[in-house]
C-alpha cells in the first residue's frame, strides 16, 4: 500500500497523536520555523496529488464574494491587539475557482494559484475553546477553515457552532478520533472518515468536502475513504505550520501568494503558557509583516 506522510515537515511531533488523554496535534511545537518536506517534490509516491492548480479546468463552480473586514474597527484592533491592524480586503474571487473538485480522484493542494497575496487559514482539532478566540474572529472579520476531530470537539460541539453564527468560518472533516491514517487498513479509514461526516452533518447541518488527513499523512486507503465518503471530494494539506511565535516553512522562510497555513485550537499547556490568542497574534503578524491578506479558502477550492 502506498504511502505518504509529512513527518519530515512536522519534526517529529506524529508522537503527540497519542489521543487516549485527549491531547492531539498535527504540527510541531517548536517556537522556531524549520525546513519540511514539499508535497511538490515527493508526490510520486502517492496515489494521486495535485499542488496548486493542474485541476483547474472549465464547467468550475462560481465562487461567493470572500468576506470583507468592512466593519472593522481600526482603533480597536490597535488597542485590544498590540502590533496589529485590520486586514485589508482580498480582491475578488474569481468567478470561476481556479481548482475543479469534479475529477476521477480526489485532489491533494496544498497551494491554491493566484498571483494575489492571499493565502488561506486553517484550524486543526479542536481541543481549546477559548472563547476569546470567538471575539477575535468577529474583531477582524477574516475567514478561517476548520477541520475538526470528533473526539476533541464533542464535549462543547456548540462553541463551533458559535463561531460558525460569526460567518466567518467553515467547518470540513478531520476524522472521528485523529489516528494515523497510513498505520490502519482501509475500512478503519472508512469509518474514521465517513464517521465523521456523518457526526458533522448532524451537529452542523451542512456536508463538508474538504478533508485534513491527520499529521498530513495518507496512502491509498486514505483515498479509497474519502472517495467512499458522500460529499468528500479534495484533500488539504499545508505550506506553513504555524507554531508558537514562528512558522515552519517549506523551503525558504516566506509566504507565498496561495499557499495554505497550518495552525491548531491549542492553549497555555500545549503552548508552553502561551495563549491560544497570543499564537493567532503572532501569526498575524507573520502575515501582515509580509504583506499578505486572508481570503476564504472555500471561495477557491
Amino acid at each position: 500500500m502506498t504511502t505518504w506522510s509529512r513527518r519530515r515537515f512536522l519534526g517529529g511531533a506524529a508522537a503527540l497523536g497519542a489521543l487516549g488523554a485527549g491531547a492531539a496535534a498535527c504540527g510541531g511545537l517548536g517556537s522556531g520555523g524549520s525546513n519540511g518536506s514539499d508535497a511538490a517534490n515527493v508526490a510520486g509516491s502517492a496515489p494521486v496529488v495535485s499542488v496548486g492548480g493542474s485541476t483547474a479546468g472549465p464547467g468550475a463552480v462560481s465562487a461567493s464574494p470572500s468576506p470583507s473586514p468592512g466593519t472593522v474597527d481600526p482603533a480597536m484592533i490597535a488597542q485590544k491587539y498590540k502590533g496589529l491592524k485590520p486586514f485589508p480586503a482580498a480582491p475578488p474571487a474569481p468567478a470561476a475557482k481556479p481548482i475543479n473538485l469534479d475529477v476521477a480522484k480526489p485532489p491533494v493542494i496544498s497551494r491554491v494559484p493566484t498571483n494575489d497575496k492571499i493565502v488561506f487559514l486553517t484550524i486543526d482539532d479542536g481541543i481549546e475553546k477559548d472563547p476569546r478566540f470567538v471575539q477575535m474572529v468577529k474583531d477582524f472579520q477574516i475567514p478561517f477553515t476548520l477541520f475538526l476531530t470528533d473526539q476533541m470537539i464533542r464535549d462543547d460541539y456548540g462553541y463551533f457552532t458559535q463561531l460558525l453564527d460569526t460567518g466567518m468560518v467553515t467547518i470540513q472533516n478531520h476524522t472521528l478520533t485523529h489516528p494515523d491514517m497510513p498505520e490502519h487498513a482501509a475500512s478503519r479509514q472508512l469509518d474514521e472518515v465517513s464517521g465523521q461526516q456523518q457526526k458533522l452533518i448532524k451537529e452542523y447541518g451542512t456536508a463538508p468536502y474538504l478533508f485534513r488527513p491527520p499529521y498530513g499523512n495518507y496512502n491509498s486507503g486514505t483515498f479509497e475513504a474519502v472517495e467512499q465518503t458522500p460529499g468528500l471530494k479534495a484533500l488539504i494539506v499545508w505550506k506553513e505550520s504555524m507554531q508558537i511565535d514562528d512558522m515552519q516553512y517549506q523551503g525558504a522562510h516566506v509566504l507565498h501568494p496561495g499557499d495554505i497555513i497550518l495552525s491548531h485550537f491549542r492553549g497555555p499547556s500545549l503552548l508552553k503558557g502561551e495563549t491560544m490568542i497570543g499564537m493567532m497574534e503572532n501569526l498575524f503578524k507573520h502575515i501582515q509583516q509580509q504583506g499578505f491578506t486572508i481570503a476564504k479558502l472555500t471561495d477557491y477550492v
